[in-house]
Order: C-alpha cells, then sequence, then structure tokens
C-alpha cells in the first residue's frame, strides 16, 4: 500500500514537472514571437480584430496559411499582427475574408473590405 501512493505521488510530481516545463517552453516561444514581429525590421501587418470576434479563429486561420502571427495592441486596437512581405498582403486578405465564423445567434459575420492598421 505505501508502495502505491509512494508511486502515485511520484508520478503526479512528474507530471506537475513536465506540464510546468511544458508551458514555461511554450511561453518562451510565444515571446520570441512577439519580439520578432514587433521589430521593425520585420515585415508585418495588422488587422483590427472587430469587435464580437474571437482572435483566435483569425490567428488559427492564418497559421493554417503559413503566416506566423501574434496579437497584438496598435494604438487603441487589438490587432492581429502578421508577419508577411508586400506581395503576400493579398494573399492575407483573402485568408481573413474565407474565414466564415457564425455568431452565437447563427447569423454569418461579413469582413466587408479588410483593411490594414497602415491603409487607414
Amino acid at each position: 500500500m505505501v508502495t502505491a501512493v509512494a508511486l502515485l505521488a511520484v508520478a503526479v510530481l512528474a507530471g506537475s514537472v513536465a506540464l510546468s516545463l511544458f508551458l514555461r517552453s511554450w511561453g518562451v516561444e510565444e515571446s520570441r514571437v512577439q519580439a520578432r514581429l514587433r521589430d521593425p525590421h520585420t515585415s508585418t501587418v495588422a488587422f483590427a480584430i472587430p469587435n464580437g470576434i474571437d482572435p483566435v479563429i483569425l490567428k488559427l486561420a492564418l497559421t493554417r496559411a503559413g503566416f506566423t502571427t501574434a496579437i497584438d495592441r496598435v494604438g487603441d486596437a487589438e490587432c492581429l499582427r502578421v508577419e508577411c512581405a508586400e506581395s503576400e498582403r493579398a494573399q492575407v486578405r483573402r485568408v481573413i475574408k474565407d474565414i466564415h465564423r457564425n455568431e452565437y445567434d447563427g447569423s454569418e459575420v461579413d469582413f466587408g473590405r479588410v483593411v490594414f492598421e497602415d491603409e487607414h
């Protein structure tokens, strides 16, 4: 009985350490990406996230399309900062425009014309 309790305690401790290490490495990676996207030498665009839209939906769609993204603030707006070359802006617009997300009441969300913060 004592052996079983000791094994359980060791398993819980090992699991906690493994989870802590995973979360730390994930946090370090997110910080590294944020720093790279905020670097003035990195070509990025910022898309203001419309009210009521989950930014993770946008981030996931752009990540699946091969873009590096981070949620950031530009001025007073919460934005999704996307690493892309000038020639890739149209592709980023297309990915955002093609997102079909239903609101909670089931009505379709239309992003309208996708405008980046530097185009205002």
